[in-house]
């Protein structure tokens, strides 16, 4: 019997591949899909395709020749296997799909975490740079405001000594001959960041305090602290009635000079 007999035209190639074969379901397994194929719509004929797995030496289960029924329930049954494997590859395919999408996924997060932080990162150098730079701006201000202050007061012509005037201060035990030393009218008091022209530093403690001794007389602001410290004593029995820029002095005198009273 032959393929044309069955009216499976074009399918002989995949019945003739029958020929190693024994089991009906393996033989069904392997070429149901071609089968199917070739007959491209048209019914089967179970009667004759019995017939031919019998001559091909396709047998059943217990090792018989296939009857209609037998024939008939194994193929739907193969059917349903085939199905069943080709969804468990789909799902297969499609878990290993997934599992690939969130793995890529995973990696662009982790490359756009990497990327935010490298920006942050640039970012807090970027401000710490600019506030270095604002810093040496504000320093070299203020530096040239020193400078343009020394240059001032180097450039005021002093006076003649005999227009030197000398401050009516009281004298007091513990307050130094410097003190009590004439000043060039002329010369500008000493102002809060001046520098110090025999230490080469800024005064610490703001500049002089209009009736009192000027710090240009001292070479050292300890010294001027105590001299000022006493006289502030003196005229101000108690911290009420001074200036706030007399209590700071004051504050300072205390501070530096151990005992002070």
């Amino acid at each position: 019997m032959t393929a044309a007999s069955i009216g499976i035209e074009g399918a002989l190639g995949a019945l003739e591949r029958a020929s190693g074969a024994t089991s009906l379901r393996v033989w069904m397994e392997a070429h149901r899909d071609e089968l199917l194929s070739a007959l491209d719509g048209r019914r089967l004929n179970w009667k004759a395709l019995c017939a031919w797995f019998t001559e091909v030496g396709l047998t059943n289960a217990k090792g018989e020749a296939p009857s209609v029924g037998c024939a008939k329930l194994l193929w739907n049954r193969v059917g349903k296997t085939l199905e069943a494997r080709r969804h468990r590859h789909a799902d297969a395919a499609s878990a290993a799909e997934r599992l690939a999408e969130a793995a890529e996924a995973e990696t662009l997060s982790q490359r756009m975490q990497e990327a935010d932080r490298a920006e942050s990162y640039a970012t807090t150098k970027r401000a710490e740079v600019q506030d270095a730079h604002a810093r040496a701006a504000v320093q070299r201000q203020e530096r040239t405001q020193q400078q343009a202050s020394r240059t001032q007061q180097n450039e005021i012509a002093p006076s003649d000594p005999s227009e030197f005037i000398t401050l009516d201060l009281p004298v007091l035990k513990g307050v130094s001959s410097r003190a009590y030393l004439p000043v060039d009218p002329k010369l500008p008091p000493v102002r809060d960041g001046d520098i110090n022209r025999y230490t080469g530093s800024a005064w610490r403690y703001g500049g002089d305090l209009p009736g009192y001794p000027s710090k240009r007389n001292y070479e050292y602001e300890k010294e001027w602290l105590r001299d000022v410290g006493l006289l502030l004593r003196h005229r101000h029995p108690t911290n009420l009635t001074m200036t706030p820029e007399e209590k700071f002095v004051m504050r300072g005198a205390k501070s530096c000079i151990p005992n002070l009273y």
